[in-house]
């Protein structure tokens, strides 16, 4: 749960008294630790015998908290979040889970976004789901066709003209019969061109032309056909730094960057981790370790949602049998963050919201991502 701190303190423990969070946590004391608001943030305060911990750390007498620091109680942990005053409007889109405001925004800007004709550019890191978000943007469209995605890095150059707008019989050695390609197969519905950053040089004008025309010739034909698409696009790269070095067109990049869509890390929404990693194991999996609870929020998943599966896919295979998921078993895959790297949450940036032009006020809140 989630829980505002206000001008009261907050207790957490065993027993609460209805002031805080109650854990159902034997190694948690009745009345562990105490948050009372502080500055900008919170400060945490130990209350047992057996230790509180932030970041990893025991504390000595109060401790200052921010902005995601995590505080462990016995077996069971609390994320620091400071938040703003103003919620992130959501929307309901399952396949995408996540708490995280950046989440919360992410959900809405595609149901935002879906039912227009405008085409998205998705910026993010590899594993953090672009594909996913350009499937749900498809799925709320009014687009009756087929979603066609394609890897721009997966092109083999020679045949990329080819395989994106198809070519007629005998066109080339070996094209003994025609084939539509990929936009021509996307007709009436959404192109999802993955990795937009690797696509050829030498076919970058060639798209711009089909999409500036909406229309597409095939290889070895003069004729132009209609093309009726909704275009999707991601990269992981910086497009406009290359742009300016010369390695993407500059108006082609104008051309896909109709909307800006972010894809936040895993790392920068600690909150998601255990609710996602608990709905890729089996439902009769057995039950996380604290120990490894608490690696896998300490972890800097440079890979993302993608390296978490793997992760999920290997303590189902050593987890089976056993009664409890341990660090054991996969602390080989972790790299620990060390707390100074930690990084300044964000929120997915929503463009149906005016910019901000004086500070919003901000309040702590405490999230128990587990309570044993």
């Amino acid at each position: 749960p989630a829980v505002p701190l206000g001008d009261r303190a907050c207790a957490i423990g065993r027993s609460s008294e209805g002031t805080g969070i109650t854990l159902k946590d034997p190694r948690a004391s009745r009345r562990h630790a105490v948050f009372r608001r502080h500055g900008s943030g919170a400060r945490v305060e130990d209350l047992s015998s057996n230790g509180t911990f932030v970041n990893g750390a025991r504390i000595e007498g109060p401790k200052d908290v921010g902005d995601g620091d995590l505080v462990r109680v016995g077996d069971s942990f609390v994320l620091v979040r400071v938040t703003t005053t103003v919620p992130q409007r959501d929307a309901a889109i399952p396949e995408l889970l996540g708490r995280h405001e950046s989440m919360r925004a992410l959900r809405h800007t595609i149901c935002a976004v879906g039912p227009t004709d405008a085409k998205v550019l998705i910026i993010g890191e590899t594993g953090t789901g672009k594909e996913l978000v350009a499937r749900a943007i498809h799925d709320r469209s009014e687009r009756r066709g087929r979603f066609i995605a394609v890897n721009c890095g997966a092109i083999t150059e020679s045949l990329a003209e080819s395989q994106l707008f198809g070519h007629v019989a005998g066109a080339f050695t070996g094209a003994r019969g025609a084939t539509e390609g990929w936009m021509r197969a996307a007709e009436g519905g959404t192109l999802f061109l993955d990795e937009i950053g690797e696509l050829p040089p030498s076919l970058q004008p060639k798209l711009l032309r089909a999409l500036e025309e909406r229309r597409v010739v095939p290889v070895g034909s003069t004729e132009a056909l209609p093309l009726d698409i909704r275009l999707v696009s991601a990269t992981h790269r910086d497009l406009l730094e290359e742009v300016d070095a010369g390695g993407f067109r500059g108006d082609l990049y104008a051309r896909l960057a109709g909307y800006l869509v972010y894809t936040i890390p895993l790392r920068e929404r600690v909150e998601d981790i255990i609710p996602l990693i608990r709905a890729m194991l089996p439902e009769d999996a057995p039950p996380l370790g604290a120990d490894l609870v608490g690696a896998l929020l300490a972890h800097r998943f440079r890979f993302n949602v993608r390296e978490l599966k793997e992760i999920a896919t290997q303590l189902v295979i050593d987890g089976l049998g056993a009664p409890r998921l341990t660090l054991e078993m996969i602390a080989h895959r972790l790299e620990q963050r060390r707390p100074e790297e930690r990084p300044e949450p964000r929120a997915a940036p929503s463009p149906q919201e005016p910019e901000q032009k004086h500070p919003v006020p901000t309040k702590p809140e405490l999230e128990a991502l587990v309570a044993k």
